[in-house]
């Protein structure tokens, strides 16, 4: 379906920029007629034609010659909005520099502004004013330049690397920041002592963001494979999250589509995904042509149908919205699945049949012109529906537990948030914890979890799995297997009627026929009403011998209620020629080549009447830890990550015999960790990070746990020297503005005035008040 009706104009073009080296960087001039492609071996300027030409002209090329600075090195490249000849770049060394194309040769390096100490990442320029640019660096700094001015005009301060800044275009002199420990920074570019707003946006490097056009959105792309789409309205609030697949490098938003944003992988993925924020686990479409790592995008101005690529291959690429493919329309339109409370849901595919017309002739052509111009519509809809959805609600009576020791219907979260607060992970021994924590997913609605529970409460909470695994006491290892057990008696009645039988066979006797067939009746009829004898050389067994003695290993020769247990050549000598038995046994082993001498030779004049088997088999332990483990990751798949985790935490050095791998526990620690901090459980999420045996999840506690203050008296951050603040040459911030004692232990402090104090101290002045006691700041304290 085409995005829309003039979706059909342009064709998707390509181009080879640099045989040296890849382009880490795109950008469009305001008329969105140049794009300039900046790398570490490259900076060039191309004209894109619009004319229906071969795609892309080169324009200029910076980097011509021999000249291998480093300062043209870039990372980032920008473009003015409001100059056409005014371009800036970011450079590995930290350089930033300020190009302009109407000047020749290096005079077209207009600047260089030398101020970061390490990378410089990124490079823009603010949106109405053409002299402003702003730029983040490794060094943790954020730069502000004027091109009127030889050095920067403000300096912001960041506790970690900056990867990309972009100007609010909502918002005018607010500009956003992302750092690689996950936060998020608002600034005001006249106030660089502290930001505006700050928060934990991801729980690993964020390397790049994108306001919304039109909304007042902020895109970021994280490490951690997610896009997330921050409401900046009032209070800073989570609206959306795409999970991807890879690493996300680059989000663009699209134009002139509310919910559509690009984005391109930083590692392993190739294609240029456009994403809608509604349905964030499939693409709305993708761009597949590059055979490398994408590193930048861009969308031609306001033109919703043009996406411009470059990437690893050394190539630059435009692309047209009609040639994406659409990976939703191939996505199965069948399947089904059961929920964790039993209920089943599935889909079945919807035919779709051509409406009906008056006319006999062209009924084919009418129709599917008729389907072309109803999907032609104003409105995009993000996917189409070929499938009907049917549920199935399992009743409470078939649940497996009473109704009336089940809890009223609770909301997901409010499940997920009691059974991370009353849930155990430590404390208690393995069966008492297993449980516990079965009451509480039991309290709180989780069938499945609680069966969960009581089976790895059966099996590990009495058996010791520790190593070496002490499998159950096999027959053969004991002193005196034949002592130990009872010798198995051998059913006679038959046996001197049969070894005559082998006699009159050997003597050629005529009888042998009738008798074995007669036999092998009485075998069919076995277990009847009437007085039944086994067949010789069989055993009989019973109950507690069949519990004691059969192994896996002779568990198949287990037939109607008997098992042989004597040597295997005896079978040999007792099944005769000529007859339905010896044929099956015969068939059923390795055809040796007998003498005829061995023909002639009779059995033993006597069969003994109690056999006895010198060595017997061990009994293998069946081992619960696969079942376990495709039971946790049951859990997983279903979303219940909660118990899955807990599970393996409770477990301690048993969760060793489980076959999971680590990969996979460690991104449940972090996604279970990131589920508790959305509903700040702080001490629960506390509680799960010292549990674990990852070293990157136990470093999740050292982030984003130092805070600066600020100075109380000149309101300068104190980075350095605790509370020494290096401008007042004074530790006036350690006194508690109560009391006017230095504070020992726990400190509270105001983050708009910086005053704070004991906390006991403030608790009883702010009962009474609402002001700061040394400056009357309105403070807020909760």
């Amino acid at each position: 379906m085409p995005d829309s009706p003039e979706d059909t104009s342009d064709s998707t073009t390509s181009l080879r920029i640099c045989l040296e080296g890849h382009a880490n960087a795109l950008a469009l001039n305001n008329t969105n007629t140049q794009v300039a492609v900046a790398g570490r071996s490259l900076l060039k300027v191309f004209a894109i034609d619009s004319d229906g030409g071969f795609g892309f002209t080169e324009v200029c090329n910076m980097r011509g010659g021999k000249n291998q600075n480093l300062s043209y090195s870039s990372n980032d490249v920008a473009w003015s909005s409001l100059d056409s000849n005014i371009l800036a770049t970011a450079a590995t060394n930290g350089v930033v520099s300020v190009w302009d194309l109407s000047k020749f040769g290096r005079q077209k390096q207009l600047l260089v502004f030398n101020e970061h100490e390490r990378t410089a990442h990124t490079v823009t320029f603010h949106s109405t004013e053409p002299n402003i640019l702003i730029s983040g660096s490794q060094d943790g700094t954020i730069k502000c330049f004027d091109t009127r001015c030889d050095k920067s005009v403000s300096t912001y301060f960041s506790s970690e690397s900056v990867r990309d800044v972009k100007f609010s275009p909502h918002t005018l002199n607010l500009f956003s920041a992302v750092s690689e420990n996950g936060n998020v920074k608002m600034w005001d570019m006249r106030k660089s002592d502290k930001c505006v707003v700050q928060y934990t946006a991801h729980s690993g490097p964020i390397y790049t963001c994108d306001w919304h056009p039109t909304r007042n959105w902020l895109a970021t792309g994280s490490r951690d494979k997610q896009i997330k789409v921050w409401n900046m309205d009032g209070r800073v609030n989570l609206e959306y999250t795409i999970h991807t697949i890879a690493v996300v490098g680059r989000v663009k938003w699209r134009p002139e589509r509310t919910y559509h944003i690009a984005s391109c992988a930083l590692v392993m993925d190739y294609s240029v995904h456009v994403w809608d924020i509604r349905r964030p686990y499939i693409p709305f479409a993708s761009f597949n042509e590059h055979t490398n790592v994408t590193t930048a995008i861009a969308w031609q101005g306001s033109n919703s149908h043009c996406l411009l690529s470059t990437s690893k291959d050394s190539t630059i690429y435009k692309h047209a919205f009609k040639d994406a493919t659409r990976p939703a329309l191939k996505a199965n339109t069948q399947g089904a699945s059961l929920g964790r409370h039993g209920d089943i849901t599935f889909t079945k595919k919807i035919k779709e049949y051509a409406p009906k017309t008056s006319g006999v002739s062209n009924t084919k052509t009418t129709s599917f012109i008729s389907r072309r111009k109803s999907n032609a519509s104003g409105v995009v809809q993000f996917h189409l529906d070929h499938s009907k959805l049917y549920m199935f609600i399992l009743k409470d009576t078939l649940m497996g537990y009473p109704v009336h020791n089940t809890t009223a219907v609770l909301r997901v979260h409010e499940s997920f948030m009691g059974c991370a607060r009353e849930m155990l992970l430590s404390g208690k021994k393995l069966s008492e914890l297993c449980e516990h924590n079965a009451e509480v997913c039991k309290k709180y609605g989780k069938h499945n979890a609680t069966t969960l529970w009581n089976f790895v409460k059966l099996f590990y909470g009495s058996n010791n799995f520790e190593p070496p695994y002490e499998h159950r006491a096999s027959f053969s290892n004991q002193k005196n297997p034949t002592n130990s057990r009872r010798t198995t008696q051998v059913a006679s009645d038959w046996a001197p009627q049969r070894i005559d039988m082998g006699q009159d066979v050997n003597g050629n006797s005529q009888e042998a026929p009738h008798e074995i067939t007669h036999a092998d009746d009485d075998d069919a009829e076995l277990g009847g009403s009437g007085k039944q004898h086994p067949p010789t050389s069989s055993v009989i067994l019973s109950e507690s011998q069949i519990i004691s003695e059969i192994t896996f290993d002779n568990f198949e020769l287990l037939r109607n209620g008997f098992i042989y247990v004597g040597p295997a050549d005896l079978t040999k000598a007792l099944a005769f020629p000529d007859t339905a038995l010896h044929h099956d046994v015969q068939a059923a082993r390795p055809q040796l080549d007998l003498k005829a001498s061995d023909h002639e030779k009779s059995p033993p004049p006597h069969v003994p009447s109690v056999l006895k088997v010198s060595q017997i088999p061990p009994i293998p332990m069946w081992e619960p830890h696969q079942f376990v483990a495709d039971a946790l990751m049951l859990q997983n798949d279903v979303g219940d990550v909660q118990t899955a985790l807990t599970v393996l935490i409770v477990l301690g050095d048993a969760r060793k015999l489980l076959p999971i791998e680590d990969d996979l526990v460690e991104h449940w620690f972090q996604t279970y960790v990131d589920q508790l901090h959305r509903y700040d459980l702080w001490n629960e999420a506390c509680l799960v990070i010292n549990r674990s045996w990852f070293r990157s999840v136990r470093q999740l506690n050292q982030h984003s746990t130092t805070m600066h203050t600020n100075c109380g008296e000149c309101g300068r951050p104190m980075t350095a020297n605790g509370w020494y603040c290096e401008k007042c040459k004074s530790m006036q911030s350690a006194k508690c503005c109560v009391c006017g004692l230095i504070v020992r232990g726990l400190y509270v402090w105001c983050q708009g005035c910086s005053h704070g104090g004991h906390i006991e101290h403030l608790q009883k002045y702010f009962a009474k008040h609402a002001k700061c006691p040394k400056c009357g700041h309105l403070c807020s304290y909760s």
